[in-house]
């Protein structure tokens, strides 16, 4: 059961790594997980983060509708289910500790070797059109994004950071690329439940954790959203960073001693 300073924490977290993902269109689900992690095994993390996230990009996808490109939304989704069954599989075979290890590997490559991630350059690819199916090359793309989507929700329980440039390359503004990536989580996070609800989880046993966090990303996704557009990046940037470190830092302690 969950003390009252973890939920507080855990709430606070959530509403301001949502406002993160609205402005920034990425990372605060990975720093929220993070959060998670510090209080509880990441196998019981990935999914409490997902049911949170969920209601995080639903609510920012439903802000932001008019300005989803749907067919990228659709093909991604085809092998998204595939992949997070396979991901949890790999999940529950692994101890606890090798999972904190990979976890916090795995998010500070995120934060300190971005340009390992980049697709093509800016320009070189086609902005997806909202009312047309993308051609036969963007759609094996987004068949191979949506299953990466699946396995690295459910294994190191962020696929945001990774996915998010190829969404980016592909849809026509900040706005769009914000809406359709959200959307694309939405999916993702659905199949990360399902996945693990199949393995034994079960929602029931972190109810308060849940909604306390369902709250914060709520209140996040409504002030992030009237803030998108309005203020810079840059700095978010190196704070994303900073603080993406020191808590990777701190679950490679706890996985070593």
């Amino acid at each position: 059961m969950s003390t009252t300073i973890e939920l507080t924490v855990i709430g606070v977290a959530a509403m301001l790594t949502s406002i993160l993902s609205a402005v920034a269109g990425l990372g605060g689900g990975v720093i929220l997980l993070l959060v998670i992690a510090q209080f509880v095994a990441p196998t019981t993390a990935i999914p409490i983060q997902g049911a949170i996230q969920l209601v995080s990009n639903g609510s920012r996808a439903g802000l932001l509708r008019r300005d989803i490109a749907w067919p990228v939304v659709g093909w991604s989704s085809i092998l998204v289910l595939p992949g997070s069954a396979l991901g949890v599989l790999i999940a529950t075979s692994l101890p606890q500790d090798a999972i904190r290890v990979v976890l916090a590997t795995f998010v500070l490559v995120l934060a300190w070797r971005p340009g390992w991630l980049k697709p093509r350059a800016a320009g070189t690819v086609p902005v997806a059109d909202p009312a047309h199916s993308p051609s036969s090359g963007r759609r094996t793309m987004l068949l191979g994004l949506g299953a990466a989507s699946g396995l690295l929700n459910t294994t190191v329980g962020a696929s945001g950071p990774v996915t998010s440039p190829f969404y980016r390359a592909v849809t026509a503004s900040r706005v769009a690329f914000v809406a359709t990536a959200a959307t694309t989580q939405v999916s993702a996070h659905a199949a990360k439940l399902i996945a693990f609800a199949s393995d034994g989880w079960s929602a029931d046993d972190h109810t308060a954790t849940i909604a306390v966090g369902i709250v914060g990303v709520a209140i996040g996704s409504r002030v992030g959203t009237s803030l998108l557009g309005r203020i810079s990046t840059t700095h978010l940037d190196l704070l994303f960073r900073v603080v993406l470190t020191a808590l990777a830092a701190r679950l490679l302690v706890t996985a070593v001693l």
